[in-house]
């Protein structure tokens, strides 16, 4: 089972470290980068989204929503996640299922 971590780095970098070791660089923006981690095996998944805290706040707020690409499929993955503090920062830590797909939504669309 895979293990996933979230997190952001300075104001301007956000991404999952551990298994893709994937990071989107928004430039300082403020705008969120999200991420979709989706099981291959039914369609539905969550979406990270992480957005750097305005301000003299140096972390990111992590936000989880649902994922569902068709409304006939259950909506929230039973998937363990929890929150950790690493001495520096907060990250989203998740269990996910084997074949796990993780794509930097904000990429893309910066990609057209």
């Amino acid at each position: 089972m895979p293990t996933l971590l979230f997190e952001g780095y300075s104001d301007d970098t956000f991404g999952e470290y551990r298994y893709t070791n994937d990071d989107y660089d928004n430039c300082a923006s403020g705008e969120p980068i999200e991420y979709l981690v989706q099981d291959p095996a039914t369609g539905n998944g969550i979406i990270v989204s992480g957005q750097h805290c305005p301000g003299s706040c140096t972390s990111w707020m992590i936000g989880v929503g649902c994922y569902q690409p068709s409304s006939k499929n259950e909506c929230f993955p039973e998937w363990r996640m929890s929150n950790h503090f690493n001495g520096r920062c907060y990250s989203l830590v998740i269990e996910a299922p084997e074949g796990v797909v993780v794509r930097c939504l904000t990429r893309e669309r910066a990609a057209g």
